[in-house]
């Protein structure tokens, strides 16, 4: 895309996520009910999509589980975010970096939507996230979250996490890989730049936590599986 016209996209697209990200953001601050908070956001996601010209394709959608799940996403920009929320039922709840939640405006949005924060150093910070998920994944809630934890500018997946895995397998819950194409073009790291780009998202077939011993060597064994899945399903 030739220098102007770039401009004038990442002008565009900014304008389109700031106007309605602030609108949204003041109007879940004021409504009630998390339910009819996640609608808006996922509403609001929706429309910054098609506004910015990345409305994405989803194929898939017959292995979500009508019941509880996790959704294991892989991760390569900040739009990711966006795409979970706008793609996603609302009955899901986003788990993403405790460091998100000090961000003004945008962490108390998150907070009344649900979200679940967790920590991504060693620490008992870290500690207290995962108890955080065994809790929810015990009570069979539905979750949606990065298990690579962060993005780099390199094409291929980072080491997962365990968290997300080890609350399926406290509450025997299915996990869902979601493979995501396209984002990393869309809003490259360390680039506030946009770029035109064709988004995908593909739900894989769903795993489920199997076997004798441990929950950790239930969970790990997902991890594997769900690792497996993304990278083959990303190559093609």
């Amino acid at each position: 895309m030739a220098r102007p016209q770039a401009l004038i996209y990442t002008f565009w697209g900014w304008t389109v996520f700031c106007s309605i990200a602030l609108l949204a953001s003041l109007a879940i601050l004021i409504i009630r009910g998390e339910t009819r908070c996640r609608r808006l956001a996922r509403a609001a996601a929706r429309l910054i999509l098609r506004l910015g010209g990345a409305q994405p394709l989803v194929s898939g959608t017959e292995n979500l589980p009508p019941g509880p799940c996790v959704i294991a996403a892989n991760h390569a920009s900040f739009a990711d975010g966006i795409l979970l929320c706008a793609v996603l039922p609302v009955r899901f709840r986003l788990v993403i970096k405790r460091e998100m939640r000090q961000v003004p405006l945008a962490g108390r949005m998150l907070s009344r939507i649900g979200t679940v924060f967790v920590e991504r150093e060693q620490g008992a910070g870290r500690i207290a996230g995962i108890r955080t998920l065994l809790k929810a994944g015990r009570a069979g809630q539905s979750l949606a979250i990065f298990p690579e934890g962060t993005f780099r500018p390199q094409p291929g997946l980072l080491p997962f996490r365990s968290g997300a895995f080890a609350a399926a397998a406290a509450g025997g819950l299915p996990v869902v890989p979601m493979a995501i194409s396209g984002c990393r073009r869309l809003l490259p790291s360390g680039s506030w730049f946009f770029t035109p780009s064709r988004i995908t998202v593909h739900f894989l077939a769903p795993l489920h936590p199997e076997g004798q011993g441990r929950r950790s060597r239930q969970a790990e064994r997902l991890s594997q599986a769900c690792r497996s899945a993304l990278a083959e399903a990303l190559e093609k």
